[in-house]
């Protein structure tokens, strides 16, 4: 049993080394390097890829290439409107919060939620206030997580009373991946009064996580997204320029692609 866990734990180092080369901005680099290799054999389109492979780096690192990528693969996104949560009592609604991960932070010594997770958990308590529509985090345990490792549902609950003041409503423990957190979701409110579920998550992350959400959900249940992390309109010319904010961007974005393609 031991050698098999150690087999799927190196299989999944594996897909994550392959997908980590495949996505922005190192997903260009086979195009260069066959660009490079083609160049005294097909001078053409030796050319021609290693352009595609240099507007590729591009799009792939600068804010401006990511928003327009983004754009044309998921579509366009807009902020929820308070007043359109307004027009059901609170208690037949229930924002859930989607974690993005935790990890350990020597400075704290204990485990903590990672930016991304504190992010989405700080808009959720503010929809909840401005609303009072109860609340639920969902994140469990990574797949292989160190003994005696808090859920991250665990975390939000407990960054959640010390630092905003805040007690969820419920929290879901055991999910590890986002189609667990829209059927274990799914599960935990069976039997009560709701009819609309207002999902948080990241822009990036929000059109697989419906599509998992609108799959487990029961059909008379209403789901409102509440995409957060949108970018402002327009642009400056920095958003021109190579940046971590762009290739931040770009990553996530191919991974949220890919997942969709594969339909996890």
């Amino acid at each position: 049993m031991l050698a098999g866990l150690n087999t799927w734990h190196s299989m999944n180092d594996l897909t994550h080394a392959v997908a980590a080369f495949l996505l922005p901005p190192t997903g260009a680099f086979p195009l260069l390097l066959l660009g490079w290799w083609l160049r005294h054999r097909r001078q053409w389109l030796s050319r021609a890829l290693f352009l595609a492979g240099l507007l590729a780096v591009w799009v792939g690192s600068t804010e401006l290439g990511a928003l327009w990528l983004q754009d044309r693969l998921l579509g366009p996104q807009q902020a929820v409107r308070i007043a359109q949560l307004k027009d059901l009592p609170p208690s037949q609604s229930v924002i859930v919060v989607l974690g993005g991960g935790a990890r350990l932070l020597p400075e704290y010594g204990t485990p903590q939620l990672k930016p991304i997770s504190i992010e989405r958990l700080r808009y959720g308590i503010w929809l909840s206030r401005q609303t009072a529509i109860p609340m639920l985090f969902t994140g469990g345990q990574p797949r292989v997580a160190r003994p005696g490792l808090m859920t991250e549902a665990a975390l939000a609950d407990r960054t959640a009373a010390q630092e905003f003041g805040f007690t969820l409503t419920w929290r879901e423990d055991r999910a590890t991946d986002t189609r667990e957190n829209a059927e274990y979701t799914a599960e935990l409110l069976r039997g009560k009064p709701i009819k609309r579920v207002v999902l948080v998550t990241h822009d990036v992350h929000m059109r697989r996580a419906m599509r998992a959400f609108r799959d487990a959900l029961p059909a008379d249940v209403e789901l409102v997204a509440a995409p957060m992390g949108l970018p402002l309109p327009g642009f400056e010319w920095r958003d021109l320029l190579p940046s971590q904010e762009g290739i931040a961007r770009a990553r996530y974005l191919g991974y949220e692609w890919l997942g969709l393609v594969a339909n996890h």
